[in-house]
């Protein structure tokens, strides 16, 4: 059994310790929070052990789960990695570049496994778009546009904790800005635009990113609650011999192919772990097989890295190459 403990047991690290119990080959040993009652009230309830201190839980664990604000990641993965220890790192990465460095070359360094939590890539219909895409159904890609946008309804406000001063794109279209790089492959260059309609110069609540990849296709990202009524999350991909459309809220796909007048409905599989529970026994198997991550810290990288320059692009009204 792999031993796995949290870092972080707010938001995203309590939805981490809810999902262990149902991970296969893991064993959920323990938590870590500076605020130790939080920590204590999931040990609790996990028949686990609580700790204010990560350093003692880097102790008695094989993988961690790094479920910290995004401000902290760098120490702990740093940390876990010099103790031994094989960190998955919730979204995003890192606030900089530098950081995502220093983590991937402590892990290389230590030879551990950096595991980013990207858990688009484990949603049936995306897994699915990935083999349809990989085995040649629809071509080669030319265009792909993939939005996580809400329904604008009123002025928005600023949050007032931290995710208000790290950037909505960089917290929360980061999900996306992954996705698109999963099928696009290494992007180039990026030129976007970036606002607020809630009237705060230096927190945005829309962006668009038009991304070149070396593979030749074009991305285009699209995130905030800007689009008026309708807010979608599908992504739609365009190649030489057909076309797909992924509904992430419906978790159905759709195949449309060169010359065809209909759209093929597409299941994807739902009886293996997918979701938060498919990314952690992703990561425990990473472990026990001694396997390279499906997201690893590169790639948790280069999606940050196609963040920031949708941040600079808009700032500086060019185009920005990459790699930055």
């Amino acid at each position: 059994m792999i031993r796995i403990g949290v870092i972080g047991v707010g938001g995203m690290g309590n939805a981490h310790c809810n999902s262990l119990p149902n991970v296969e080959n893991c064993e959920f040993v323990g938590v870590a929070d500076l605020r130790l009652e939080a920590a204590q009230a999931v040990a609790e309830k996990h028949q686990i052990r609580a700790f204010r201190d990560y350093q003692e839980l880097l102790d008695i664990v094989d993988g961690v789960v790094v479920a910290t604000p995004p401000v902290a990641h760098t120490e702990v993965v740093i940390a876990a990695a010099k103790a031994g220890v094989h960190a998955f790192c919730e979204k995003p990465l890192s606030l900089t570049l530098a950081e995502a460095d220093a983590m991937i070359d402590a892990s290389d360094t230590a030879g551990t496994h950096l595991m980013v939590g990207q858990v688009l890539r484990f949603y049936p219909v995306h897994a699915l778009g990935k083999q349809l895409i990989n085995a040649g159904d629809i071509g080669d890609i030319v265009y792909i546009e993939t939005d996580y946008t809400g329904p604008y309804n009123a002025p928005r406000t600023r949050p007032d904790n931290w995710y208000g001063t790290v950037g909505g794109l960089l917290e929360n279209g980061i999900h996306k800005s992954d996705l698109v790089n999963w099928f696009g492959g290494t992007a180039l260059t990026v030129a976007a635009e970036v606002g607020s309609f809630s009237g705060h110069d230096d927190w945005e609540d829309y962006t668009v990113s038009l991304i070149r990849y070396d593979s030749g296709a074009v991305g285009i990202l699209r995130w905030g609650g800007f689009l008026g009524a309708r807010g979608t999350n599908e992504t739609i991909i365009d190649g030489t011999e057909g076309s797909l459309r992924l509904d992430m809220a419906a978790d159905l796909g759709y195949l449309k192919k060169r010359g065809a007048s209909e759209w093929q409905e597409l299941v994807p599989a739902r009886d293996v772990p997918h979701g938060v529970v498919g990314e952690l026994t992703h990561f425990v198997e990473c472990i026990r097989d001694d396997t390279p991550p499906l997201i690893d810290g590169r790639g948790g990288r280069h999606a940050v890295e196609i963040v920031l320059a949708t941040y600079q692009s808009a700032r500086e009204k060019t185009k920005v190459a990459l790699p930055m």
